[in-house]
């Protein structure tokens, strides 16, 4: 009995050793000496309405379909949204009115120059949105654009920087002029860059194309605005300031080291004289220039010279400067102008950028014009940009310029301004 009780005590032991054995985790821990790479994740989620799911109840024949031929039609083509939203600010030493860019222009001088006097700004009028339609049809690739930024006359409406289409090698619409080179263009923090650089976009219709791959030739018909002060023309208030087509021209050569271009335009402006109009001829020229100094030093450079042409400038455009009335023979006269500007730029690394940009611009003056007309002035800059990532561009900038008038009075100014940009 005595051995009985003893075995059935161990056969319970080894039963419940053996259930205790199966129960036990054996837990093995391991250090690895390795870094955990994080990265960007992107969450895309969606929902399936089930009201989009029902059955259509409604003879869709029936709807009314009330359309002009002027309303836009669907789209056939490939549709690309675009957008850029930008916050600019500065600080400026002489109190210039400009919210938009540094112009030598509106320096104050003599009586205008108040010492102490400042001004501050921050906005976001910069920002702008864009759409692109493209197409690869039997007759050729054709492109749509339209471009608009809120940079207008009030803070209410948006103001159209681009509305073009082209097929092939044509462009038509509304655009930058054949009489710029864009990529010769220096990087700025204020909105207009150096005053006296070409930048203009009104209504055009341009032919370009590249020949053997290292050369391009363009030629164009342009609808520029009259821009000068006529006293006479109180006789014709309510006409178009648009009288005549500018013809335009450029060739430019491109390889590894950068580009060279020549670019010219020829001018008629029409002027109300004596009770009569009159046509008088204006023409510019501009030779302009990037070079790539191996990988991290770049030089941007613009000369142009010409009569009657004013307008194209950045820092003259809407200041009436393409011709001038003189009251002793009671006609007008084209204005000569000249300038240029040179920019040299440093890329440290992929994400940080320095530039020093200088330039000058000058207009030729005649004797009965009064002490206070603009003559000349000088424009110098120097930005840093950091881009941390191809989509986001942070800019700080310090520009000084100064104003020389025909009496030899002189005005300085000096602004500090930044800019963030978040493209999209």
């Amino acid at each position: 009995m005595t051995k009985k009780l003893i075995l059935i005590f161990f056969s319970l032991f080894s039963l419940l050793a053996a259930a205790q054995q199966r129960d036990t985790l054996k837990l093995t821990i391991t250090k690895i000496e390795k870094r955990i790479i994080t990265d960007t994740v992107y969450v895309f989620s969606s929902r399936v309405d089930t009201i989009a799911l029902q059955p259509v109840k409604t003879d869709t024949s029936k709807i009314v379909d009330d359309k002009n031929l002027q309303d836009l039609e669907e789209s056939k083509y490939k549709v690309k949204f675009m957008g850029s939203a930008r916050v600019n600010g500065f600080y400026d030493f002489a109190g210039m009115k400009s919210t938009e860019g540094f112009m030598p222009y509106d320096i104050p001088v003599g009586a205008e120059d108040i010492p102490g006097l400042s001004s501050i700004y921050i906005g976001a009028r910069q920002s702008r949105v864009g759409v692109e339609g493209t197409a690869n049809t039997k007759v050729g690739k054709i492109k749509a654009y339209i471009e608009v930024d809120f940079a207008s006359a009030t803070d209410s409406y948006f103001r159209l920087r681009h509305a073009y289409a082209e097929w092939n090698f044509v462009k038509l619409g509304y655009s930058y002029s054949t009489f710029m080179d864009n990529a010769s263009l220096p990087q700025n923090v204020e909105f207009e860059g150096p005053n006296s650089s070409l930048s203009k976009r009104h209504g055009l219709i341009r032919f370009e194309r590249k020949f053997n791959t290292k050369n391009l030739a363009g030629v164009s018909i342009e609808s520029p605005r009259a821009d000068y002060g006529n006293p006479a023309d109180t006789l014709i208030s309510d006409v178009s300031d648009q009288r005549n087509l500018d013809l335009a021209g450029r060739y430019k050569y491109f390889d590894k080291w950068g580009h060279v271009q020549l670019a010219g335009i020829l001018r008629k402006i029409d002027l109300l004289q004596q009770g009569k109009m009159e046509a008088k001829y204006g023409y510019g020229f501009l030779l302009s220039s990037t070079v790539f100094i191996k990988e991290k030093h770049q030089i941007n450079a613009q000369y142009s010279i010409g009569k009657g042409i004013a307008y194209y400038y950045v820092g003259f455009t809407g200041r009436q400067l393409d011709a001038v009335y003189n009251p002793t023979t009671d006609n007008m006269m084209l204005k000569g102008v000249y300038g240029g500007f040179i920019n040299y730029s440093f890329r440290y690394n992929p994400k940080l950028v320095f530039s020093v940009i200088g330039g000058i611009s000058q207009m030729k003056c005649e004797e009965f014009e009064p002490g206070d007309t603009f003559k000349s002035s000088q424009y110098f800059g120097t930005n840093i940009f950091y881009n941390p990532i191809e989509t986001i561009s942070i800019g700080i900038e310090l520009t000084a310029g100064t104003r020389n008038n025909l009496d030899g009075q002189k005005g300085e100014a000096t602004r500090i301004s930044m800019l963030a940009k978040f493209d999209f």
